[in-house]
């Protein structure tokens, strides 16, 4: 047998020992173990003097197959002890993405969160196939995170370190309910002021996003002279108005913006705040139902009435809690916010 046939079997069985410490069963998991390249690459990779390029090419391959096979705790084992061995091996950013991955398919969360820390704290950024590995960290500690101050120290760094590489509209959106979670008003409508910059962005499950923060900002700058602390007050305020036929009392009472729209429009559709003087239409044959529909909840409320026009007698008027936490006084008063033509579909 030749020198360097005695070498091989050697290295490999170097490897094998010093897997025995990596591993949660001491040895390459049964799934991987007939893949005869990873015992020569994680050789490679444990030399003391593979340098770090050399062994992050060696330990990619071994990354996706452990994960393709679902050994993620191994891995995660393994990729530990390679970081405490070398603890300063530049690579160590994707080595530790790749063990919160493991962590957050396996179910820890909150392990997850910490590799993710850890990575931010302690290794320099890399781009892998183009991504910045810091950015996405910060992207998934500021989702993930329990901590909104947390998630706005990440959402504010993104926008500072990587403003091209980002949905900038998107990231502002959600900062704002980060600052809304710790009540920091002036920085939430900040946030929400900036964000309008941005009209082609979306935001995911929230079709009427941009619609609402409108509505919230506009809010926000009145002077809320329409607001009534309690709904019985309110709606029957309003029911003095119609049966007295006060078109200025009716006026003043109408929430900024007031909508009218049918119930199958959004409110988000221009078409819906276009302004319409309702004096124009009291008259003494409208009528008002004694009590709200039941339908009506703890923060909605619907007023059916009849008689204001020819072509539709029906309107719905339409009353709703204000969620409005940056002022104690306002917040939980209600509002008359607009009229649904016909009856409810």
């Amino acid at each position: 047998m030749t020198r360097s046939g005695l070498i091989f079997p050697a290295l490999i069985a170097s490897t094998l020992f010093l897997l025995m410490s990596c591993g949660s069963d001491n040895t390459i998991p049964q799934s991987l173990s007939g893949d005869k390249e990873i015992p020569e690459l994680l050789d490679i990779a444990l030399r003391p003097e593979t340098d770090p390029a050399t062994r992050f090419t060696a330990l990619e391959p071994v990354i996706g197959r452990s994960r393709e096979a679902g050994e993620t705790e191994w891995l995660e084992a393994f990729l530990g002890k390679v970081l405490e061995s070398y603890p300063a091996d530049p690579y160590g950013a994707y080595y530790l993405m790749a063990m919160a991955e493991g962590a957050r398919e396996s179910g820890s969360g909150d392990l997850s969160l910490d590799y993710l820390r850890r990575l931010l704290k302690n290794y320099p950024d890399i781009e892998i196939k183009g991504k910045s590995l810091h950015l996405l960290a910060m992207e998934k500690i500021a989702a993930e995170t329990t901590n909104p101050r947390e998630s706005v120290d990440m959402r504010v760094d993104m926008k500072r370190h990587y403003p091209d590489r980002i949905d900038q509209g998107l990231n502002l959106y959600r900062l704002a309910g980060e600052y809304r979670k710790i009540g920091e008003w002036d920085a939430m409508y900040q946030a929400y002021q900036s964000y309008l910059d941005y009209p082609e962005t979306s935001v995911p499950n929230v079709p009427e996003a941009r619609s609402r923060v409108l509505s919230d900002l506009s809010f926000h700058s009145s002077n809320k002279s329409w607001t009534m602390e309690n709904l019985d007050d309110l709606v029957a305020t309003v029911k003095y108005a119609i049966r007295n036929q006060d078109a200025q009392l009716l006026t003043r009472m109408q929430a900024e913006p007031f909508f009218l729209m049918n119930w199958s429009q959004e409110t988000s559709d221009p078409f819906t705040h276009i302004p319409m003087t309702l004096g124009s239409f009291l008259k003494p044959s409208i009528r008002y139902n004694r009590d709200l529909e039941a339908y009506s909840n703890e923060s909605e409320a619907f007023l059916k009435t009849t008689g204001w026009s020819w072509k539709i007698r029906t309107w719905i008027l339409y009353f709703r809690r204000i969620d409005y936490p940056a002022d104690p006084e306002i917040n939980g008063s209600w509002e008359w916010a607009g009229i649904y033509f016909g009856d409810r579909l």
